[in-house]
């Protein structure tokens, strides 16, 4: 089965990279294609037909395995190739959103759910809450895209997505670890044991990545690397550091955005070189994410999804982020079309889909199927609504704001 899983999968991305150009015109993203191609090829294979979460439970290691590696990458690239040092209103609107709205949106989505349906329990509750809370500019291509919309807007959207997901990781696995002592599954000594992981991988992310940064400036210096090895710079360096990191007992993920943000820091010559890596590359990593989403996870908890999921999901992405945002950028210049603008466009996607699979690695799903179900069904919605909407809002907002500075003159 393995086999045709891939053969589907790539044909499946030729096919909508032949019509790609057509397709985004129509608002139809690559994201929303392999959701769907993934859970279209789950029917013959009989996937579907299996009972709640049992599509996870004998293919969990072959798409946990993959979720890891793709995290590691995507939190050290965005870690090693944001420029956060230039862009002073975008990094400004970038630090209300991550040092405000983020934690804001955490608390309330966790008020949330616990006054909707209290018997999850509070950590489980917490446990969701920074599931859902990290946000994917994949989603939203269009938004980065338009240079028409304000350069703050776009670029703190793009710096808030690039690092929340790093920002909430040692919250998100001191919480697990947590919840698997509670449940019979972890270390008794969970609070040593998150500290440990936390500051190894904290630790070899930065020595590597201060090692890694000094060898990069050198290379690039004195020209000894061909220009096709930078486009592999990201990668060798993000899983080298995730998997040192895991063999010395610290968290792989946490090593990896330390040393993005360490290689940031030390090389003047990374950006360039890191980089390189590319589009296209990047653009498979998230059309194999999405086509796995479709094909396991989809299929594992749609027949879990209640009504009270629908109204967490809905209020999640239309009240619950909007209203922190709103909170958050209290004082700004920004307009309210902006405001309500940027809180819409928080997707939820590719960080959400691999948190949820490494906790399937750490915990046992069976009592935490509601968790499972509440996260696909949020980025199921996502997926749609924000794909959907990235375009026309993008454009609305242009000729709003051409409008008003037209009137003001």
């Amino acid at each position: 089965m393995f086999e045709w899983v891939i053969i589907l999968f790539l044909g499946s991305g030729l096919v909508y990279g032949l019509q790609s150009q057509r397709l985004q015109r129509r608002s139809i993203s690559s994201p929303m294609i392999m959701v769907m191609a993934g859970a279209v090829i789950a029917v013959p294979l009989g996937i579907w037909h299996e009972a709640p979460m049992a599509p996870l439970s004998g293919r969990l290691e072959f798409a946990a395995g993959f979720a890891e590696m793709t995290l590691a990458i995507i939190l050290f690239l965005d870690a090693a190739v944001l420029d956060y040092r230039k862009e002073g209103p975008a990094r400004r609107l970038a630090n209300r959103l991550l040092l405000v709205g983020l934690p804001l949106t955490i608390g309330v989505t966790w008020a949330f759910i616990m006054g909707l349906d209290a018997t999850i329990g509070m950590l489980p509750a917490l446990i969701l809450a920074l599931i859902v809370s990290p946000t994917d500019a994949a989603l939203g291509r269009p938004v980065l895209e338009n240079k028409q919309v304000p350069a703050p807007v776009r670029q703190g959207i793009n710096i808030e997505s690039g690092l929340n997901d790093g920002l909430v990781l040692p919250v998100f696995t001191t919480a697990i670890l947590l919840e698997a002592e509670l449940v019979g599954e972890g270390p008794n000594n969970w609070v040593t044991e998150a500290l440990l992981e936390i500051s190894v991988g904290a630790g070899v992310g930065i020595a590597a990545g201060l090692g890694i940064g000094l060898l990069v400036n050198h290379a690039v210096t004195r020209k000894t690397i061909l220009d096709r090895f930078e486009r592999l710079l990201g990668i060798f360096a993000a899983l080298l550091i995730f998997f040192l990191s895991e063999k010395l007992g610290g968290n792989g993920f946490v090593a990896a955005f330390a040393g993005g943000m360490a290689l940031n820091i030390s090389s003047t010559k990374v950006r360039d070189a890191i980089e390189s890596f590319g589009e296209a590359e990047a653009e498979l990593l998230t059309m194999l994410t999405f086509f796995m989403f479709g094909l396991l996870v989809v299929p594992a908890a749609y027949g879990l999804w209640t009504t009270e999921m629908l109204v967490f999901s809905i209020a999640s992405l239309v009240v619950l982020r909007p209203v922190c945002v709103w909170i958050c950028m209290i004082g700004s210049p920004y307009s309210l079309a902006e405001k309500l603008y940027i809180g819409w466009f928080g997707p939820r996607g590719i960080a959400s889909i691999i948190y949820l699979l490494i906790m399937a690695t750490m915990i046992d799903p069976t009592g935490h199927e509601a968790i499972y179900a509440a996260v696909v069904m949020i980025v199921c919605i996502s997926v749609v609504a924000h794909g959907l909407s990235a375009a026309p809002l993008s454009q609305a907002l242009v000729a709003h704001l051409a409008r008003k500075s037209k009137a003001a003159k």
